[in-house]
């Protein structure tokens, strides 16, 4: 199947402005470009002049977009170097000034408002090109989120697109002229192809909507939940409330200290409880990969006593992993120094603690490495029954690539070798659960979002304005449940500065608590109470359509609104959060069904009201919020 027949069957409209012979892919050699064309054939196979490659292409049509994949074989009796693989290229006749193009940074930690980290970025007017792409020291999203979005506004149209790749890319929109913009995938990854090899190259996600910027928004969030994201125990996934230790805790963790989290967080509702990095000998940094070792002064009894008493209160167990990463003097490079390379990194004390720069890589372009990461955490998992696990990336990886390999091919190797490693463990352990992490959220992307149940998208936790920007901001590319956040208490803070506003500005995808939460008071533990069992009863709502119904904050008097509604309309959970000004004002909702009447009930105190859809969505729902505070509603069609 050609991509304009396959375009034809889901937006017959951007199928009738795309050039069908400006539309393909090229490989970069020694010897030039090979550009494949889409014009004529079937569109599945093609056969380069000189002898050399065969590409095989497949098109997956979806409800939600098209999955493009793609298979090179060396068909030449020598080992072939790409230098450049531009995995799609479509040139649609619509002039440059008529399209305007959505894409998010990255999930770098920020202390500011608004916060760089998931913040939209807006181009329009193209006079060459937009690069969207990945940070040079190459984890995947530690410069931008690798999606772009772009709104034809003469077709009042708009497409998505994105790559499964975890290492470096780029997606470009280039003007061709005033009257014509390309669009394109790249890998930046060098690629050796030995004699007689086929290889299977990232996939595409390429999808259509109709509309604007937040038709979009929901068309690539719909796409990823239904196309891209794990399930899990055969169904959709929808986000837990868990708890984490590190942030508050972090190496100051005791089994008895943690006992009294354990005993809160049953108090709170919390459905996984999840030990953190420091339960190692060694500590975090110095000590990981001492994964054999358990810290015996902090759990003189293993592991096992602190899983059994959380299961004991009614929870699942997880535990955190860095298995890329190895200190140096630790068990697992002395016993495999084979398996890693010392990379040093740009920062001296990248984690708050030792370790200087001496840090070594896991090469999981090696399959005896990969067959000893599945293993290794494979135990665990069976050991203490684990249902969760953070699975953490604190380094850069473009150095390690370079000194095993200074064309950098080993890249696509070592990507290949980490879904591996995820996939081998995901399925002989379907009831255990991944979540991402990458010194917070750099290494998003739709690769890791494949084998991840939710991302930890910041290591910001301290300030509830920043956490709430990042969660809200994110949303407009991402399903909710990927967005983890976490009210975290530093160790014997107790009470201070937690209340409505701090809880529900984690609340925007998925519910976390960290650190000493026993420091609370009851008060303040039946209130989060409260409010975790609200999330339990609208999370299902994070995973379907948002909308952004206010501006985003640009200054500290702004106030910041939006929904999360059921597909269908019939109901809604609308978030109102206030800046320095306190006021009235009415907000008009949408994606509610006008002819309905929808019960309304603000979940902070109980108020209950009556609407139709046709109101809310005219005249708005009067909104009343005191100075930084929060408000939460839930609206249900009424019967």
């Amino acid at each position: 199947m050609q991509i304009t027949q396959a375009i034809d069957r889901i937006h017959p409209a951007f199928a009738r402005v795309i050039d069908p012979g400006a539309c393909g892919f090229h490989f970069v050699t020694s010897e030039g470009t090979l550009a494949f064309s889409d014009r004529g054939g079937a569109g599945t196979h093609w056969h380069e002049v000189g002898g050399r490659f065969e590409y095989e292409r497949a098109i997956e049509c979806t409800p939600t977009g098209l999955v493009i994949r793609g298979t090179l074989t060396n068909t030449s009796p020598t080992s072939q170097l790409l230098t450049g693989i531009q995995l799609l290229s479509l040139e649609f006749a619509v002039g440059r000034q008529d399209w305007v193009h959505y894409y998010a940074k990255g999930g770098v930690t920020d202390w500011w408002l608004p916060p760089q980290a998931y913040r939209t970025q807006v181009a329009y007017d193209l006079h060459h090109s937009l690069y969207v792409q990945s940070h040079g020291a190459g984890r995947s999203s530690n410069e931008d989120l690798p999606l772009l979005i772009s709104v034809a506004e003469p077709l009042r149209a708009g497409l998505f697109f994105g790559m499964e790749w975890s290492g470096e890319w780029v997606l470009q929109m280039q003007a061709v002229g005033d009257d014509r913009v390309r669009a394109a995938t790249q890998f930046k990854c060098p690629l050796v192809v030995a004699s007689g090899e086929s290889v299977a190259l990232p996939p595409v996600h390429l999808g259509f909507f109709a509309g604007g910027f937040d038709e979009g928004t929901n068309a690539l969030r719909r796409h990823i939940y239904e196309q891209v994201c794990p399930r899990y125990d055969g169904k959709p996934t929808l986000p837990p409330v868990s708890y984490d230790h590190w942030f508050g805790i972090q190496n100051r963790n005791t089994l008895d200290f943690l006992k009294t989290q354990v005993d809160r967080a049953a108090e709170l509702g919390v459905e996984v409880f999840v030990h953190d990095a420091s339960w190692f000998a060694g500590g975090f940094p110095d000590g990981v990969g001492n994964w054999n070792r358990v810290d015996a002064a902090k759990f003189p009894g293993g592991l096992e006593p602190l899983a059994e008493y959380v299961r004991g209160k009614g929870m699942e167990f997880g535990l955190w992993f860095e298995i890329e990463r190895a200190g140096p003097d630790t068990d697992a490079v002395r016993e495999h120094p084979e398996f890693f390379v010392e990379t040093p990194q740009h920062h001296s004390q990248p984690f708050g603690g030792g370790g200087g720069s001496r840090h070594f890589h896991l090469n999981l372009a090696l399959q005896d490495a990969q067959d000893w990461a599945i293993a290794t955490v494979g135990r665990w998992i069976e050991r203490l029954d684990l249902r969760w696990s953070r699975w953490d990336y604190n380094i850069e990886p473009n150095p390690f690539w370079r000194r095993v390999d200074s064309s950098g091919s080993i890249q696509f190797a070592y990507m290949r070798g980490l879904y591996r490693v995820l996939d081998t463990l995901m399925q002989k352990y379907p009831l255990w659960r991944v979540e991402g992490c990458a010194s917070g959220g750099r290494r998003i992307d739709l690769g890791t979002i494949r084998r991840a149940h939710t991302l930890w998208i910041s290591d910001h936790t301290e300030y509830p304005a920043v956490c709430r920007h990042m969660q809200a901001r994110a949303n407009r590319f991402l399903p909710g449940h990927l967005l983890n956040s976490s009210v975290a208490v530093e160790r014997g803070h107790g009470d201070r500065g937690f209340d409505d506003t701090a809880i529900l500005s984690r609340m925007l995808g998925k519910l976390a608590f960290d650190g000493d939460i026993a420091s609370w008071s009851p008060e303040l533990t039946r209130r989060a109470r409260h409010w975790a069992d609200v999330f339990k009863s609208l999370r299902h709502l994070m995973v379907q359509d948002f909308h952004q119904l206010t501006p985003a904050p640009t200054t500290a008097d702004d106030w910041d609104v939006m929904s999360f509604n059921a597909y269908d309309g019939s109901e809604a959970a609308l978030y109102a959060f206030s800046g320095r000004k306190a006021g009235s004002r009415s907000i008009p909702l949408r994606g509610l069904a006008a002819d309905k009447t929808y019960r309304i009930e603000c979940r902070n105190d109980g108020v209950r009201l009556e609407q139709t859809g046709a109101e809310l969505m005219r005249a708005g729902l009067g909104i009343e919020l005191n100075v930084n505070s929060a408000k939460l509603w839930h609206l249900k069609e009424g019967m």
